[in-house]
């Protein structure tokens, strides 16, 4: 039973079995204490993944437990990232994943939905915006229920501006561009899937994850969620999200800072659930 008109999809044991691994490299990362200043730092990592080619994502899957990972369609990013990630966070854990999606299982529903920013682009609000690690209240919504949440961000650099955008860069930039600065900005797409044995669970979940991303709204621009609700929609989000693709004509223009905002590893969130590695007591 397929609940198009509710933007549900039930998987069939075909569908499960047609998500393979992805081409490139997924990490498994278990986030160690780390302050807020940790949130500025990942700009850092953003800036250099940004210099590798092809797709980068941040992703943060709950099941029964939180889990964070990173994955890069350049095999040649995978050391940067390991070592870049215990540079910013100390202690913490990276590993290739052995699984590239949650637990998914035949006769489960799945609901998806993307984020579109309206607005003006490269206006949302940034680490320093922020007294409190912004990426709680994502978990916090993620936690709320007893469905399995898939959130993914999505990045790319983008090598060419379109024209219609040079205008709003020209507008936020302009000073720092006449005088021949190079302002890396990125693609982004922001993709949310709910998966329950329910199928108004799954879909109720995936509206509470999408509206606590207003949180990163400014005066200038807000998300508005784009549910899927065609035939067998969610289930080619899901297909993207696994490939780590993006869609045709998905994407928002973000700068580093930007994106930083919701691409890290949670701060002081033990009360939403997240278990942060044990720092070691060895010297060496």
């Amino acid at each position: 039973m397929n609940n198009w008109f509710y933007g549900v999809h039930q998987l069939s044991a075909r569908d499960v079995s047609n998500l393979g691994f992805p081409d490139g490299v997924l990490l498994d990362v278990a986030p160690s204490q780390a302050g807020l200043d940790s949130v500025i730092g990942m700009q850092k990592i953003l800036y250099m993944a940004q210099n590798y080619s092809g797709r980068t994502s941040f992703e943060i899957w709950k099941d029964k437990l939180f889990t964070f990972h990173f994955f890069s369609s350049a095999r040649s990013a995978e050391g940067m990232l390991k070592s870049q990630l215990r540079s910013v966070y100390p202690q913490c854990e990276v590993y290739l994943s052995k699984t590239n999606l949650p637990e998914i299982k035949e006769g489960e529903f799945v609901s998806t939905c993307s984020l579109v920013l309206h607005g003006t682009e490269l206006n949302l609000r940034c680490p320093e915006d922020f007294r409190y690690d912004p990426l709680r209240h994502v978990l916090e919504a993620m936690n709320a229920g007893d469905t399995k949440s898939f959130v993914q961000v999505l990045f790319e650099r983008m090598r060419r501006i379109p024209k219609k955008k040079m205008v709003v860069l020209a507008q936020k930039y302009g000073e720092a561009i006449e005088k021949g600065a190079r302002i890396p900005l990125l693609r982004c797409a922001i993709l949310i899937a709910g998966i329950s044995s329910d199928a108004f669970r799954a879909r109720e979940s995936v509206e509470h994850v999408a509206r606590v991303f207003s949180v990163f709204d400014s005066e200038r621009c807000r998300f508005v969620p784009r549910f899927n609700v065609l035939v067998n929609s969610p289930w080619r989000m899901l297909k993207s999200m696994n490939a780590r693709r993006f869609s045709l004509f998905s994407g928002f223009m973000v700068s580093v800072p930007e994106l930083a905002s919701f691409v890290h590893l949670p701060v002081g969130a033990e009360s939403c659930g997240v278990r942060y590695a044990e720092p070691s007591l060895s010297p060496w």
